[in-house]
């Protein structure tokens, strides 16, 4: 039996940070992951990320997302390639929508730059975009994009670097607790830590016992599209663009539907554009390739309202996976009754964070308070 001070389980936004950070700090850390990261099976592929500070999620959120910021500066000097670069984000809706009012709500009590636009204001600005008359936005004057797959690589690369132990292609078969020790089993080993972070997206699901239980996997349909030569959707001429809508016919159910599309950051790219709620439940080992109707359905109503320029456009198709927890927030900290076991979940909004958080995973590994305040991130809130 081979040992470690600290395992960590799935070497994707969570897991590549917690080991950089375990293994920066002198710490013997083993990260293990099913497949060979950055991949395209899970949830930190499809090149850009948004990254931005007015957090919408509530403000808890902001004090974590100032300083991943400047995290994120540090890893580039680092590593001296560009992992994120700056822009504009917009976010849309009718005014009372908790989007925009969770936007102007964190802006305003961090003091973080940005403009309240009408929608004249956006369509004067931005004609690609077409938000209904109600509707206003609120600008986050420099939010950015994060490049997931090239974050993910560096942040392996300083692990190993640092002195992490990386056995990709191994999948995590179980563990056993055994008070205090932990053994984590592979079919090509077995390995045993003071303490273990489960960290690996949608299969947390049937690692993290009844913990995992309560996550429902959740399969997003991506739409990459090639837009007409005369408009300009390119970095620079068309922001991040985040938008709560009324619930659309074909999702039913929703009582607000949220889409968000991307501008095109490279030589022969593509815009992005995709929903980030009213989701389809997955299984992430028989992720089904056919977009649903409903998928086509929503994500095409959404395109042929507020981005009109793309509804003829070429285009195809792919997947990401979120991982939902009850209450969409984030779940850090113990499992219950596991005090050597530990969890993190991120809901669907959590790469922006990738560096911050893993300082927080480190600093509870360690036994350390972490230097924000998580406490509603627990996963015993959910016992």
């Amino acid at each position: 039996m081979i040992a470690y001070d600290f395992v960590v389980v799935g070497l994707g936004t969570v897991g590549s940070a917690t080991c950089l950070e375990l293994a920066r700090r002198g710490n013997s850390v083993l990260g293990l992951d099913a497949r060979y990261p950055p991949h395209n099976q899970g949830s930190h592929h499809g090149e850009t990320r948004s990254i931005r500070r007015a957090y919408l999620e509530g403000t808890s959120y902001v004090p974590m997302a100032l300083n991943a910021w400047e995290a994120w500066r540090r890893l580039e000097r680092d590593y001296k390639k560009t992992l994120l670069m700056s822009t504009g984000n917009l976010t849309l809706g009718p005014p009372d929508c908790p989007a925009v009012t969770g936007f102007l709500a964190s802006a305003r009590a961090f003091g973080i730059p940005y403009q309240y636009l009408t929608a004249a204001d956006v369509s004067k600005r931005w004609p690609q975009l077409s938000p209904a008359g109600n509707f206003v936005a609120g600008l986050e004057v420099e939010a950015g994009l994060l490049f997931p797959e090239l974050c993910i690589e560096v942040m392996l690369s300083e692990a190993q670097k640092a002195g992490a132990a990386l056995h990709f292609s191994e999948p995590a078969d179980g563990w056993s607790d055994s008070g205090d020790r932990v053994q984590v089993h592979t079919r090509q080993a077995v390995y045993e830590a003071g303490r273990l972070l489960l960290a690996a997206g949608a299969w947390n699901k049937r690692l993290a016992g009844r913990f995992g239980a309560q996550l429902v996997p959740k399969r997003i349909a991506v739409r990459w599209l090639a837009p007409p030569a005369a408009v300009n959707f390119n970095l620079g001429s068309f922001p991040v663009n985040f938008w709560q809508l009324p619930g659309l016919e074909s999702t039913g159910s929703c009582a607000f539907n949220e889409f968000y599309s991307i501008p095109i950051t490279r030589t022969g790219g593509r815009v992005k554009v995709a929903a980030h709620n009213c989701l389809e439940d997955c299984d992430p080992d028989k992720l089904d390739e056919e977009v649903s109707a409903r998928e086509i359905g929503a994500i095409t109503q959404f395109i042929n309202n507020y981005l009109p320029a793309l509804k003829n456009s070429d285009f195809f198709s792919n997947y990401c996976m979120y991982t939902l927890t009850p209450d969409g927030e984030f779940t850090l900290g113990a499992l219950p009754d596991h005090d050597n076991v530990f969890v993190a979940s991120l809901a669907g909004h959590g790469f922006k964070f990738a560096p911050v958080l893993g300082e927080v995973m480190a600093d509870m590994l360690e036994g350390i308070d972490p230097a924000y305040d998580v406490a509603m991130f627990s996963p015993s809130r959910f016992s």
